[in-house]
């Protein structure tokens, strides 16, 4: 803010507010007189309507409470009643297959025993997708004649109270069906005598059965069982029949497929009622068998196996709600029933791709649907599905927190198995309800719905049945808790828009009062804002005048400031006057000679550094050639000698020669590759390398030497190295030798190592030496140009300084980098990390 403003801000602080402050406590008072009256009125009129709500609140709890419990008691019971009913119904079974047992093991005598055992099943009508693709709907007017319910206005008086009626029942189109789909005797070692079918579900032809592949689906385990029994024993199988999957979950429309990335199929999808009601039901049996004696010695058993639609008809026509029995289940409600084994697998739903079933393919189980934890922990398992599960405790932490696994959903497999469904806690529930063969029910927020949900162990307890007290397995309901207290829900909806109404009425009578006292305070305010506001107007006059006097002088000296600081060094500020402005305008202008001498210093300062960099340089350059003539003559000489000279201490005199010459020759190199990168005139020269190779061919020489001086040296490259690399082969080899070189040269017993790995678009060098170590205080010196690293212990000094200081800075030319570690006494690890491709800078 500029003082112009401040000047302003000030004048309205000393005056404008503290006329505003009396206008506002005015203001405040009248405010506080009007809010009181109408607040006292409103808590009134708001505490009538509270009490009234109250009452009616709690009425109606206690309403949805009682609608609740009585509903939960009938809902119990049905659970209890079906469960008691399915068991009732496998014993008869039992019963058959005894009496199956009596029979001469015959074809005629087995077509006869079947030919009269049936059921009456029940299944709805034709359904049709709806015009506008949105769901299905029902192609027929099936359903209970309304007309045919008794009429209460035809009843007697004394009758006429509380009147009640319903139609007959309609569950579905009724129709007869074979119980059992096969009938078979198997002699004593496993080989199918006698079979008779009814339909095609099962395999025809007389087969061994003692492998299991030969069975129904190659998924029954019946006849070592079978071995086991005594006359009079009856082995039942669990539910076998193959998985009906599904990649649509809930109504199967057009949309819903299209969502899922698949073709509009809905008949090769699973049946799920009215999702969609034309889809491939699941077909499976329940077999019973028991041993054939004859003169008391077992001669083979009879085989009988069950429709598994004659269990599901006992769950799939009930309806927990009013209606109490249905033609075709409704999921999307929330009203229905299912049942599960004693082991907590889902053999019977409204949704058939929910069904625990076989593969057709392997004669296992398919996999069940897991919650996305234990699905991500069987996949890194590698192992099968039912190995892996074998393993895992059943009920495990079920919440509804967890997720569930979208792999499997996209696959299509969604078979439900209790004990790992960890994102469906209600399974834990059940478990628990139905463990000791009891039955009860509990409510839980699931799918969008409260629902109370009950379940109820079937006690029948035949063959592997009686290993538990949950008996066969259980049946569970569940039904919108919504529907049972609805007549209560819909009085408290009336109550309350009355309430809401009565609200209304007082906040408009509360409104017209407030708008009386607000109009009032309103005139008042606008007397007061006329009497502030001219006075403001005066008091931003004088302001202004006074800020533009000051800012003209500010606003002279801010532009010479930055006329200079645009370059302008010979600019200075005229001096008008002898006041504090003139005299900042001298101080202003000293200062302005100062600094533009110092620019001129350092401009010559700049200049001879230069001068005298580029006299080292070619100083440098020239050097390094006039030794590197003398010193290549030198070394041809000495190799010379070393090979025509035939005594040993000639031939030792002349390989020191040479190996001094090759010593201070290096050091020249290093000499005029520093100065080369200090100069900016290296480039890499950049090649596509066999990376593995490239590393073998650096360290041969290198491994050799530590082998002289008794040191081991190891190559360790990670599996997933590139085959090739794109580098300057010359300059990323003189760096790792002289990482390398000085690794085997201070380390005097262990060994040298060398690790290279793929970080990305990254290579990692990492050099580990088991030496001296290095002080932690000259780390960094060890980078810097003609610096050793003394012993700590010898104080002995070795090479030049230039080695590890013209590896950084090619490093650096890469675009990478190295660090050191070291400890004193253990080793030193060198770290070069340069990237695999061409992005490297260049020197200029």
């Amino acid at each position: 803010m500029g003082i112009r403003g401040k000047l302003l801000v000030i004048f309205v602080l000393i005056k404008v507010l503290p006329l505003l402050l009396l206008s506002w406590i005015a203001w405040s008072a009248f405010e506080r007189l009007g809010s009181t009256v109408s607040g006292r009125a409103a808590e009134m009129a708001d505490g009538m309507v509270e009490t009234i709500g109250e009452f009616a609140e709690e009425a109606t709890d206690d309403a949805i409470s009682a609608l609740d419990d009585r509903s939960r008691e009938a809902l119990e019971r049905l659970t209890t009643d079906t469960a008691r009913a399915i068991a009732s119904f496998l014993y008869d079974r039992d019963t058959e297959i005894l009496q199956a047992a009596l029979l001469r093991p015959s074809e005629a005598e087995y077509r006869r025993f079947m030919t009269y055992r049936k059921r009456a099943v029940f299944e709805h009508g034709p359904w049709r997708l709806k015009e506008d693709g949105s769901g299905w709907e029902a192609a027929s007017s099936d359903g209970p004649n309304p007309f045919a319910a008794a009429r209460a206005e035809e009843a007697l008086e004394d009758n006429s109270r509380h009147f009640s009626s319903r139609p007959p029942e309609f569950v579905g189109r009724r129709s007869l069906r074979p119980l059992y789909v096969e009938m078979s005797f198997i002699d004593t070692a496993g080989r199918e005598r006698i079979k008779i079918r009814n339909g095609a579900l099962t395999e025809p032809g007389l087969r061994d059965v003692s492998d299991r592949r030969n069975t129904f689906l190659g998924g029954e385990d019946y006849w070592p069982r079978l071995q086991q029994l005594a006359a009079g024993d009856i082995d039942v199988s669990e539910v076998v029949g193959e998985y009906v999957g599904s990649r649509v979950i809930g109504p199967y429309t057009p949309a819903a497929a299209e969502r899922a990335g698949i073709a509009f199929a809905p008949e090769e999808s699973a049946y799920a009622g009215t999702e969609n009601p034309v889809g491939r039901r699941f077909r499976g049996i329940v077999r019973w068998s028991t041993p054939v004696v004859e003169e008391g010695r077992i001669v083979g058993y009879v085989s009988l196996a069950l429709d598994h639609d004659h269990l599901r008809q006992f769950t799939d026509r009930l309806s927990p709600t009013g209606m109490r029995y249905t033609a075709i289940s409704d999921a999307i409600s929330g009203n229905y029933a299912f049942m599960w084994d004693h082991k907590g697998r889902a053999i019977s739903h409204p949704r058939d791709y929910f069904i625990v079933g076989f593969d057709r393919g392997s004669g296992e189980r398919v996999v069940p649907w897991m919650d996305r934890a234990l699905y991500d922990q069987w996949q890194a398992s590698a192992k099968p599905a039912n190995e892996f599960l074998a393993g895992v405790e059943p009920y495990l932490d079920q919440s509804l927190e967890k997720k569930p696994a979208l792999p499997l959903l996209k696959a299509g497999t969604v078979a439900l198995d209790c004990r790992y469904l960890n994102f469906s806690p209600q399974c834990a529930g059940w478990e628990q309800l139905t463990r000791s063969g009891g039955s009860g029910s509990f409510v839980i927020f699931f799918s969008g719905l409260w629902k109370l949900t009950t379940a109820a162990a079937i006690p029948y307890y035949t063959g592997r049945y009686g290993d538990s007290q949950r008996g066969f397995g259980f049946v569970t309901i569940g039904a919108n808790v919504d529907e049972f207290h609805r007549a209560a829900t819909m009085s408290a909806t009336k109550i309350e828009r009355a309430l809401e109404d009565k609200r209304a009425e007082f906040a408009a009578q509360r409104a017209d009062l407030f708008g009386a006292i607000r109009a009032s305070l309103e005139r008042t305010a606008s007397d007061l804002g006329v009497s502030t506001a001219l006075m403001i107007v005066a008091v931003i006059g004088v302001a202004l005048w006074m800020a533009a006097f000051m800012t003209r002088q500010i606003t002279r000296l801010s532009d010479a400031i930055g006329r200079f600081r645009a370059g302008e060094l010979e600019h200075r500020i005229e001096v008008r006057s002898r006041d504090e402005m003139g005299q900042l305008a001298n101080e202003l202008n000293r200062m302005a000679d100062a600094v533009e001498e110092s620019f001129r210093r350092l401009d010559d300062a700049r200049a001879r550094a230069v001068e005298a960099n580029q006299m080292k340089t070619s100083f440098l350059a020239k050097m390094s050639h006039e030794l590197r003539t003398p010193l290549n003559g030198i070394l041809g000489f000495a190799q010379l000698l070393e090979m025509r000279l035939e005594k040993p201490e000639f031939k030792k005199f002349a390989s020191t020669i040479a190996s001094s010459g090759r010593h201070l020759l290096k050091i020249v190199g290093d000499l005029l590759d520093m100065a080369k990168v200090e100069a900016g005139r290296v480039e890499l020269e950049m090649a596509v390398v066999p990376a593995r190779r490239f590393v073998e061919d650096t360290c041969a020489g290198h491994q050799a030497h530590a082998e002289e001086k008794g040191i081991g040296f190891t190559v360790e490259l990670a599996a997933d190295l590139p085959e090739t690399i794109t580098t300057d082969p010359l300059r990323l080899r003189q760096i790792l030798n002289n990482l390398l070189n000085n690794a085997v040269k201070f380390t005097e017993k262990g060994r040298v190592s060398l690790a290279v790995e793929a970080r990305e678009s990254l290579l990692v060098f990492r050099i580990e030496d088991t030496g001296r170590g290095i002080p932690a205080e000259q780390l960094e010196r060890v980078f810097e140009p003609f610096s050793q690293v003394e012993d700590f212990m010898n104080r002995s000094r070795d090479g030049t300084g230039l080695g590890l200081a013209l590896a950084r800075e090619l490093a650096a030319l890469f675009g990478g980098h190295i660090e050191v570690s070291s400890e004193i006494g253990v080793g030193s690890c060198f770290t070069l990390t340069v990237p695999t491709s061409s992005r490297v800078a260049q020197a200029a």
